[in-house]
């Protein structure tokens, strides 16, 4: 079976993208492709209590099911000659970049069940994904040092931003070339880069992803007519700083980071 791994980034409309996954998982199954519960949260979820486990995240639950009981579950589904591929989903997948054993016990406990593997990821303008995930990161309880210049300072001097003052902490990278080198040197599974503002502007992230996936054409039109958006943000906090800093970020990576998405 071949495994589309879609690992994110933040902010890129993910939340929106799983649930719909979920809602239409008898559909997609009709068509070859599974998305399993095992990971997931409810029923609405992506695979995050997968990525908890192998991030070491404290919000990881046992009773919510983890690799192996992902694994199960695509054995079971091995046995169903109709079911051809799979998928799972988390933005949180996207910090094992920098837990490189967690990534290789991923892909390696799938590839010795004989699945294939694409990671698909999402990258969005550096300018506006800054004042997303800062609100974000905020709203979950992580105060950067000097606040949203201090946040916007840090990511300009290392190119992404740790934190560390919740759920174990998480790096998320704003230099996607360094992460796409860096996570291709780790895997030697196909990553697929996708821009999220081009898909935005034309048919959409759901229908954009769910091509890529081989999804059937009936379904992908009801995505274009009927994708919402789930978990959006209103960056108030961040609007006094962007005539200086939204320059800053762009200057600094946005020639690389388009480079590498239509390289």
């Amino acid at each position: 079976m071949h495994v589309f791994v879609h690992i994110g980034t933040h902010k890129t409309g993910t939340t929106s993208l799983q649930a719909c996954l979920r809602t239409w998982a008898r559909e997609l199954a009709d068509s070859g492709l599974l998305v399993p519960s095992a990971g997931t949260l409810c029923d609405s979820s992506g695979h995050h209590n997968l990525a908890f486990q192998l991030a070491g995240d404290s919000r990881y639950d046992p009773t919510l099911g983890g690799l192996q009981e992902l694994v199960e579950e695509l054995r079971l589904a091995d046995s169903s000659p109709s079911l051809r591929k799979a998928v799972i989903s988390s933005e949180d997948f996207c910090c094992l970049v920098e837990k490189p054993d967690a990534l290789r016990r991923l892909e390696s406990t799938l590839r010795r069940e004989g699945h294939t593997l694409t990671w698909v990821v999402f990258l969005r303008r550096v300018d506006d994904y800054s004042e997303s995930l800062y609100t974000t990161l905020w709203g979950c309880g992580v105060r950067p040092r000097f606040g949203y210049p201090g946040f916007v300072l840090s990511i300009l001097a290392w190119g992404k931003y740790r934190q560390t003052q919740r759920f174990g902490g998480s790096v998320h990278y704003f230099d996607f070339v360094v992460f796409a080198r860096r996570w291709r040197q780790l895997s030697a599974s196909r990553l697929l880069l996708r821009d999220y503002d081009q898909a935005l502007a034309r048919q959409g992230v759901l229908p954009c992803f769910l091509t890529i996936l081989g999804a059937p054409e009936a379904l992908i039109a009801t995505a274009v007519s009927e994708q919402s958006r789930l978990n959006s943000r209103m960056e108030h906090v961040t609007r006094r700083y962007r005539r200086f800093l939204r320059p800053l970020l762009m200057a600094r990576f946005q020639r690389g980071n388009r480079r590498v998405i239509n390289g």
